[in-house]
């Protein structure tokens, strides 16, 4: 049978572009590896019951993504991996594709409507507006540590990592969970603690990093921007953290992360009351350096107009000192409305927590 256990070719003239259909294969167990080859192009692979799993082009270099999708595969590959529900039938198509160009400014036309949620609940998409919507999803800033107004200054806290979404396919109802603000443990000698991850449906925004206790100590944590260093002899910045497809960055709506930048660092090397942390770092930027009666500023943080207005998120925390010569916050910096965006460290007492979480959802109406 022509096309069997084959790929067809893409190209040709005229027509409309089309799924040319390879073969299928039972899903005997959930893990399966197919010895099927092919060049590169766009790929289908559908499961026949219509659940959940996954697909690996496997070549030089391993393109996946999910089932029930068009997976553009840029490289010629030796065989398929699949993970799917065991009993399931997939089935491979190849797709030929006209090439077109741009239509730029697309929903220009259209009458635009935003809406800022800061609490957990469910975001409900009108019925007579596009399935696609624009999205800033921002995870809860980190806590900055505490400062005894005896002792060395604490580190601010890191600004929430930011998830950017365009043309983002939502229908119906979408669950919204937002992210906690990271508090500070343990007073005016505390570090403090992350921020929680943000989520709109299965995408997610990881939260800040929570600024060093005065002598550097922080729990071992992961988290998009870094705490600030704490000033007890010179001390290094909390490093940030990346988020790819597959911690929760996805692959619809073009999704950019903003984010991973370190904590400023504490540059005096002495034990000296006098001495600054380092500011937390900002979704746009890494936290200031402190020094000697020169307190860190907080990085700051992106900034977008997604919601009608110009404002930032994931700015960090500054870092605050009893006898003055305090950083700035990095929300200050960057102006405008702030949101997501780390404490500062204590002046004499424990640091301000972070600031929670936020999506912001643009949606369009013809």
């Amino acid at each position: 049978m022509p096309g069997f256990n084959t790929l067809p070719a893409t190209g040709g003239a005229g027509g409309q572009a089309n799924m040319s259909f390879v073969a299928s294969v039972h899903m005997t167990t959930y893990n399966r590896s197919w010895a099927q080859g092919g060049t590169a192009g766009y790929y289908g692979m559908f499961s026949v019951n219509q659940e959940n799993g996954y697909v690996y082009f496997v070549g030089a270099t391993t393109t996946g993504g999910p089932l029930n999708r068009l997976i553009n595969v840029t490289h010629s590959f030796t065989r398929i991996d699949i993970i799917a529900p065991q009993n399931d039938m997939v089935s491979l198509y190849k797709a030929k594709v006209k090439s077109t160009s741009e239509f730029a400014n697309p929903f220009a036309a259209f009458s635009s409507f935003p809406s800022t949620i800061r609490s957990s609940g469910n975001f409900v998409l009108p019925n007579n507006a596009l399935p696609l919507v624009n999205l800033v999803i921002a995870g809860g800033g980190g806590g900055g540590g505490g400062t005894h107004h005896q002792s060395p200054g604490a580190g601010g806290g890191g600004g929430g990592g930011v998830v950017k979404l365009t043309a983002y396919q939502a229908v119906g109802t979408t669950s919204i969970s937002i992210g906690s603000g990271g508090g500070e443990s343990g007073g005016d000698n505390g570090h403090g603690n992350p921020g929680g991850s943000t989520y709109f449906g299965n995408v997610y925004a990881i939260g800040g990093l929570g600024g060093q206790r005065r002598d550097g100590y922080v729990p071992s944590q992961t988290g998009a921007n870094g705490g600030g260093a704490g000033a007890h002899n010179a001390r290094v910045g909390t490093p940030g953290q990346s988020q790819t497809a597959a911690t929760g960055l996805g692959y619809s709506g073009s999704p950019q992360y903003i984010g991973g930048y370190k904590g400023g660092d504490s540059t005096h090397n002495d034990t000296n009351s006098h001495n600054r942390g380092g500011g937390g770092g900002g979704s746009a930027e890494v936290g200031g350096n402190g020094g000697y009666q020169s307190g860190g500023n907080g990085g700051r943080g992106h900034v977008s107009d997604i919601s009608g207005s110009s404002s930032n998120y994931g700015s960090g925390g500054r870092s605050d000192s009893h006898y003055g010569g305090h950083g700035t916050n990095g929300w200050e910096l960057a102006g405008g409305n702030s949101y997501s965006h780390g404490g500062h460290s204590g002046r004499n007492g424990g640091g301000a927590g972070g600031d929670s979480g936020t999506v912001v959802v643009r949606y369009y109406i013809p």
